[in-house]
């Protein structure tokens, strides 16, 4: 089970990452896409299907693996951003920053299943050892 969502978990994290590079290009090129007037999906369209697929991700894990409280959380805290989002209550720069937070966690179960899966059990998120970038991040 570790194993089989941690590598679903790689995918919402590239997902999430690909979101995060088209959500940066949208400020950078907000010009240049103010003068294109195609119909095609923009950037920040793109940004959104990265995000929508990342959910789908999710749902797809939890919908498997019934009593995994990671995927729950994640799930959750990508809706709200997702809503959050939607409202247009989000600044540019906080829209970057919690997209990041949610990377971060996502990367963080992705190591953490990895070790897991190496170990060949089933290791608590609780009993794992503070690193450096733990203490850093506090």
């Amino acid at each position: 089970m570790v194993e089989a969502s941690g590598y679903i978990f790689q995918d919402v994290e590239a997902l999430l990452k690909r979101a995060k590079e088209l959500m940066e290009e949208a400020k950078e090129g907000a010009k240049e896409e103010a003068k294109i007037k195609t119909p095609e999906l923009g950037v920040g369209g793109r940004c959104r299907e990265s995000l929508n697929g990342s959910m789908q991700k999710l749902d797809e894990i939890s919908s498997r693996y019934r009593d995994d409280a990671e995927v729950s959380l994640m799930t959750r805290k990508l809706g709200e951003y997702l809503e959050d989002l939607d409202s247009g209550k989000l600044t540019p720069e906080i829209k970057v920053q919690r997209l990041d937070r949610i990377i971060e966690e996502v990367h963080h179960l992705v190591e953490w299943r990895r070790l897991s899966t190496a170990a060949a059990r089933d290791l608590s998120l609780k009993s794992r050892r503070r690193t450096r970038d733990d203490f850093k991040k506090r």
